[in-house]
């Protein structure tokens, strides 16, 4: 089983879906004024704002126009991280990767290999690795870790190690039921709203993708999607209920830069994205 495939499939779809004139949905959205971390390269060259994004349904049919408008590091720091942990896979020793702290309730267990969930309605379920695709790097496994729970939306958020690249699995603390994401999720101020954000802008193996879910009484469903072609979503911090502020990446000026070199200055600025309105 394949989570990364199938959303590579996903947004590829949606990719073809957006030959629209009009607009520079991949414009770098950087901003001259956002003030570099003490660790930071300089920041690419500033584009004009507002910019803006064509975003995809799950069908691949154009579903909105987005904007962007610049933020700054000190803005962003502002806002809250979430209530995830440190991701488990990103730890540097991979071959004994532990899980994050467990529940005290009894419902989520690492039992050797298996991890087993038990929500509320339903059977349990039980994750535990599995073989590696024949045509992957020998010996790399499937595993799953947990990663932490998303109470406002009844979600616990599994780290998927594959040797295609991470993912997310979340799994519905209320029926069990699995959603396969791309990236690292968060929840808006007012629960409605989830947000998977994953980019490499070096390596380029892991795909790039912001998604957006509508979340309720039953699983979250997904609302749009889109991959941006010039830089990729890091990381997102919600300012409220329509407004998430983004740490973009950036390639590296340097296209023949090798990998490890180009890790170690990746180009970084910051994007206030707006949603619009709920009907």
């Amino acid at each position: 089983m394949r989570k990364s495939s199938y959303f590579c499939a996903v947004m590829l779809l949606g990719s073809a879906a957006l030959g629209l004139p009009g607009c520079r949905p991949d414009q770098p959205a950087t901003t001259r004024s956002a003030p570099a971390a003490a660790s930071a390269p300089a920041s690419p060259a500033s584009a004009t704002f507002p910019d803006t994004l064509h975003v995809v349904d799950s069908l691949g049919h154009h579903a909105g126009i987005l904007r962007l408008q610049p933020s700054t590091a000190a803005d962003f720091a502002k806002l809250p991280a979430g209530p995830l942990p440190a991701r488990p896979s990103d730890q540097e020793n991979q071959s004994n990767v532990p899980d994050a702290t467990l529940p005290t309730d009894g419902r989520v267990q690492r039992q050797g290999e298996q991890l087993i969930l038990r929500p509320t309605q339903g059977p349990a379920v039980t994750l535990k690795p599995e073989p590696a695709s024949e045509d992957g790097p020998e010996g790399k496994d499937i595993g799953y870790y947990y990663w932490g729970s998303l109470p406002q939306v009844h979600q616990w958020v599994i780290d998927v190690a594959t040797d295609e690249g991470p993912a997310v699995l979340l799994i519905d603390q209320r029926t069990g039921h699995r959603t396969s994401l791309l990236g690292a999720p968060s929840v808006s101020p007012d629960g409605r709203y989830l947000l998977s954000v994953c980019e490499d802008m070096t390596s380029g193996a892991t795909p790039t993708d912001l998604s957006l879910y509508r979340c309720g009484s039953g699983a979250p469903q997904l609302v749009w999607s889109r991959d941006p072609q010039h830089w990729g979503p890091r990381t997102a911090r919600w300012r409220d209920a329509r407004h998430v502020v983004l740490l973009q990446a950036h390639p590296d000026a340097d296209p023949n830069a090798d990998v490890a070199t180009a890790a170690g200055r990746v180009p970084l600025t910051y994007a206030e994205l707006e949603l619009p309105a709920a009907r």
